[in-house]
């Protein structure tokens, strides 16, 4: 028992011996190792320590990183190699690294990856592929990534994906894909992904959003479809996404919504449609969304304003429409049982007045902007404007309030101010009679 715990404390304190830091490297932390410069290839050359279990390589210079690079390195679990100029990487480079779990190549030159760069790297759970110049990807490139749980590919120049390029990833719950060349996703590339929260697929130039795409994506909380070119959005394509909580779909070429087509969405806190070319809204396009906080469609080309339109909204604080500029009134009842509104945006319309109503039982709404109306918009209730008389009458009285509260601390001091020199006048008698 003796020679067990003597031996364990042995063992620990060698292994609490710092390990030799390269000279052009720092090692700020026990097994951890940060190094800048130098030649991508003669990587090896640094003679970093085996027995690392973190490093972060950045500014390399321009060049190929080769096979033997982390040759060894079998304990490492994050490498990080960013903000570099790497333009491609020798098949094998990561074959030791098998408990790896964040490999970070971001920020770099690489236009192309092996097949079979990450075939033994099954235990990683975060790869950053993001800034480089890829421009496609094997369809084997993540089938042996069964553990993995965020993928960002973001910001290369992908124009095409591999049908069956994710289908082992079912343990995926980030994917990033905005900033791409992307026409159109594949039927059977999101198949498999049943525990994604986040997909980020901004800034590319998908042109439709086909039935079924989407429907196995049951965990799904945040979908950034904003800054594409999309004209059409299939029926029930939202439907299967239950735990859908923010959509950006702002920003496309949609001239139309299919009916129904929020009805399914119950946990939608957050909907952009602004900036597009949207010129009616179906009779019925939301269902119960009780949550629904924030609700942008500002920037569109509405030809009218259905009659309650929002009226299942009854959570909605914020809230941007934009009409056509021949749109001169609004229903009276538009904006019916939204108690929660606390701002309102109604930008680029044909207004001249607010129907009196209009604002009727919005008493928490603190912010309304009707900037870049044909006139200065006015709320008009039977020719007569609003009664502020309550708020005039309650304001003044604070002022008087204010006004006897200052006066009685000033006649306080006043009096104060007396009585201390009638006390500092005795004291003085009293010292020269003394």
């Amino acid at each position: 028992m003796l020679r067990s715990a003597l031996l364990c404390a042995a063992l620990g304190l060698l292994r609490a011996q710092p390990f030799p830091c390269p000279p052009a490297c720092k090692c700020v932390f026990r097994d951890a190792a940060q190094c800048s410069g130098g030649d991508v290839a003669r990587i090896a050359e640094l003679g970093l320590p085996v027995n690392l279990t973190h490093i972060l390589l950045f500014r390399m210079g321009r060049g190929t990183l080769q096979s033997h690079s982390f040759s060894g390195m079998t304990v490492l679990q994050r490498l990080m190699l960013s903000d570099s100029h790497i333009s491609a990487i020798a098949p094998g480079t990561f074959d030791d690294l098998i408990k790896l779990k964040t490999l970070r190549l971001s920020r770099n030159k690489i236009t192309h990856l092996p097949g079979a760069l990450l075939d033994k790297l099954a235990l990683l759970e975060q790869l950053f592929l993001d800034r480089n110049e890829l421009k496609d990807i094997d369809q084997n490139m993540f089938q042996k990534l069964v553990n993995l749980q965020e993928l960002f590919l973001n910001q290369n120049q992908l124009a095409l994906l591999p049908a069956r390029l994710f289908t082992n990833l079912g343990n995926l719950k980030v994917l990033d894909l905005s900033g791409n060349n992307l026409t159109h996703l594949p039927q059977g590339l999101l198949g498999t992904q049943a525990k994604l929260e986040k997909l980020v697929l901004h800034s590319n130039q998908l042109v439709s959003l086909d039935s079924g795409l989407l429907s196995s994506l049951r965990a799904l909380r945040e979908l950034q479809l904003d800054r594409n070119h999309i004209r059409s959005i299939a029926p029930g394509a939202f439907d299967q996404l239950r735990s859908l909580s923010s959509l950006t779909l702002s920003r496309n070429h949609l001239e139309f919504l299919p009916s129904a087509l929020f009805l399914y969405s119950h946990n939608l806190t957050l909907l952009t449609l602004f900036e597009n070319p949207l010129e009616e809204l179906p009779k019925v396009l939301f269902g119960e969304l009780a949550g629904l906080h924030e609700l942008w469609l500002n920037g569109t080309r509405l030809r009218t304003l259905p009659a309650a339109a929002f009226r299942n909204l009854s959570r909605l604080r914020a809230l941007g429409v934009t009409v056509s500029p021949r749109l001169s009134a609004l229903p009276e009842d538009a904006f019916r049982g939204l108690g929660e509104l606390r701002e309102l945006a109604l930008h680029s319309n044909g207004l001249a007045a607010l129907p009196g109503g209009l604002l009727h039982g919005l008493g928490r709404l603190r912010r309304v902007s009707l900037r870049h109306n044909r006139a200065r918009a006015r709320l008009v209730a039977d020719g007569r404007r609003q009664d502020h008389s309550v708020f005039w009458g309650l304001y003044f009285l604070l002022l008087a309030a204010q006004a006897v509260i200052t006066g009685v601390i000033v006649f306080a001091m006043i009096k104060l101010g007396g009585l201390f020199r009638k006390f500092i006048s005795e004291r003085e008698r009293e010292g020269t009679f003394g």
